[in-house]
């Protein structure tokens, strides 16, 4: 076991399906939701529940964790993400509609009537956008062996590492 480069940790984090996105309550309890991450203007977003617990716990403590991990079939390879950073909704109605397209690149989806009715009501936004200022991760390649057979023990096949 040890500690993942950052090149290691920034090509896992580009390859995740889901990441958890943990808040803290405004009483400290801790919150946490699964959603899809993809990356725009220099940010891991994800179009979340606009009215859901997450919203309210960032208008008291916008501080935010995003777990991503990966782990073989039979777990005998794995890796954990932790990226801290700070989230906040976008309101602009711009950034909102390529939120909504960059998701739908990344499902192969056309998320235009989201895009059309989100970006006109921009103070119901879903796109929460996370800007990172830490991250950490653990693997477990031994040290010094680098991680290449691991990031082959799943499909991930990610149109921004083409």
């Amino acid at each position: 076991m040890r500690s993942m480069t950052p090149e290691e940790i920034d090509i896992l984090a580009v390859k995740a399906k889901w990441a958890t996105i943990v808040t803290v309550s405004p009483d400290g309890r801790p919150y946490a939701i699964e959603a899809t991450p993809f990356f725009m203007d220099d940010s891991v977003c994800f179009m979340i529940n606009p009215d859901g617990a997450t919203r309210w716990n960032l208008e008291s403590n916008n501080r935010v964790l995003l777990k991503i991990t990966f782990a073989s079939k039979d777990v005998s390879m794995w890796a954990g993400v932790s990226l801290e950073g700070t989230g906040a909704f976008s309101r602009d109605p711009d950034v909102i509609v390529r939120g909504w397209r960059a998701l739908g690149a990344l499902m192969d989806e056309d998320y235009s009537d989201s895009a059309a009715k989100f970006s006109k009501t921009p103070e119901r936004s879903p796109l929460l956008m996370v800007r990172v200022d830490g991250k950490s991760g653990r693997c477990s390649a031994k040290p010094g062996e680098p991680m290449p057979a691991y990031w082959k023990c799943r499909p991930w096949d990610h149109p921004r590492l083409k």
